[in-house]
């Protein structure tokens, strides 16, 4: 039962000890553990348990037995590596300043092989989560990562080619200021036609192409040191600072983009201004002030004509938060002040299927709940006016079909096809929907 997929990970331990100057191991020289299927449920359950409490180290060893005989229990799925990455983050934000980088590598690295090591272990697993999860958790991480940050643009791009409708405005623009700013002029328009293709219907990636080609080739550099010696000279002009704020989030020059955030709320505040900022809180993890600058954009004059955005965001947070609960609420009161608003329908579908892959268990119980999150994304394809979100819904629909309870669990469990079924136990108290039995 042994596999050797997991060998890949001995590199990544022949890094850390070159990192923390120790004599590495050679990964041939790694020693395989002895798996036998009696022991799966009690390895699993020794470093889930630690892992739970967040004792990275304690769980470390169980779960690299798991990744070597068993990478895909108990769901079949890539659960288990992404909790790798986990760990290693959690060892490098807890160590010392070398080892918090070798962790950090080791994080990375994973990534990496994790989709190649699952496929060799007959598990299905989706690439675009692992370089799309690579890009964010670089960027979030900027600080231990300084040198890496220019990778980003790339990992997006290369999840842009796995599937475009998974990214939204923000990663398309990322991805044009990437080019910018490494002097591929001539990607970033091969590239913007591309989007504008893909995007037609996206309202904000069209404005978005529309702005770069207008100033595409004039230098943001010279665009910004302009602007600052305008606002110096008119420190009173609010659409100067709207601009320069704007080329600093555009550019990712985050401390100059925050101070000048805060002035410019300070002096000249705006529903669309705190809005702007608290998107850049969003995208850099900062969930509760990204909250708080959404619900105060409320009061602001002209906020409730952006609620479904403000609600959607806010659910956003949540949602990164583990907060499930508040986050449909939030997308729900995002469907009220808009019942066109599919985007709202889709997420509360993502968010039964983040449910189910966060309970830890994959009975015939947890498999019913994606039968209500099929509901919601089929709601979504038939009301979208859009053919991209219509096709996303459609997308996550067949996504999760496989994942059905069989004719078998609706066997032994008396489920009969039209039947309905309420889904309000165990992990998913909180949910408290009724399906149809399929």
């Amino acid at each position: 039962m042994t596999l050797p997929s997991f060998r890949l990970e001995a590199l990544a331990i022949a890094m850390l000890a070159s990192v923390i100057g120790l004599q590495a191991v050679p990964a041939a020289a790694q020693p395989s553990p002895e798996c036998n299927e009696d022991d799966v449920p009690m390895n699993y359950s020794l470093y889930y348990e630690d892992y739970k409490i967040e004792s990275w180290s304690t769980s470390l060893p169980y779960l690299k037995w798991i990744l070597d005989c068993a990478p895909g229990f108990p769901g079949n799925n890539d659960r288990n590596y992404e909790r790798l990455v986990d760990v290693y983050e959690g060892l490098a934000l807890s160590s010392e300043d070398d080892m918090q980088r070798a962790y950090m590598d080791s994080a990375l690295f994973v990534h990496d092989f994790a989709p190649d090591s699952l496929n060799a272990a007959g598990v299905e697993v989706d690439p675009f989560d692992w370089v799309f999860g690579k890009a964010r958790f670089i960027q979030k991480h900027n600080a231990m990562l300084p040198d890496l940050q220019t990778e980003v643009g790339g990992l997006y791009l290369a999840a842009y080619d796995l599937d475009y409708t998974r990214l939204q405005n923000y990663y398309v623009n990322y991805i044009i200021a990437d080019f910018v700013s490494k002097d591929r002029k001539g990607d970033a328009v091969d590239f913007m036609g591309r989007a504008e293709v893909d995007f037609a219907d996206d309202e904000d990636v069209m404005n978005t192409i529309e702005t770069w080609r207008g100033q595409l080739f004039t230098s943001p550099e010279e665009r910004i040191g302009f602007l600052q010696g305008q606002v110096d000279k008119n420190p009173e002009d609010g659409e100067l600072k709207a601009e320069l704020l704007q080329l600093y989030i555009d550019e990712g020059i985050r401390d100059m983009a925050y101070e000048l955030a805060d002035q410019v709320m300070n002096d000249n505040p705006t529903g669309r201004l705190y809005r702007t900022v608290a998107k850049m809180r969003l995208d850099d993890g900062d969930t509760e002030e990204a909250i708080r600058l959404y619900e105060e954009s409320l009061d602001m004059e002209g906020g409730q004509e952006a609620a479904r955005e403000v609600y959607f965001n806010v659910g956003i947070a949540n949602q990164q938060e583990g907060r499930l609960a508040s986050a449909r609420s939030q997308f729900r009161r995002a469907l009220d002040a808009d019942p066109s608003y599919v985007q709202a329908l889709i997420a509360i579908g993502d968010l039964y299927v983040t449910a189910v892959q966060g309970c830890g268990t994959f009975e015939r119980e947890d498999r019913a709940v994606y039968w209500l999150a099929a509901d919601y994304f089929d709601r979504a394809a038939s009301r979208a006016e859009s053919n991209t979100f219509a096709n996303q819904a459609r997308q996550r629909r067949q996504n999760i079909q496989r994942f059905f309870p069989t004719a078998e669990d609706k066997f032994f469990k008396n489920w009969n096809p039209g039947d309905r079924f309420t889904i309000d136990y165990g992990c998913y108290t909180w949910i408290g929907q009724t399906t149809t039995v399929r």
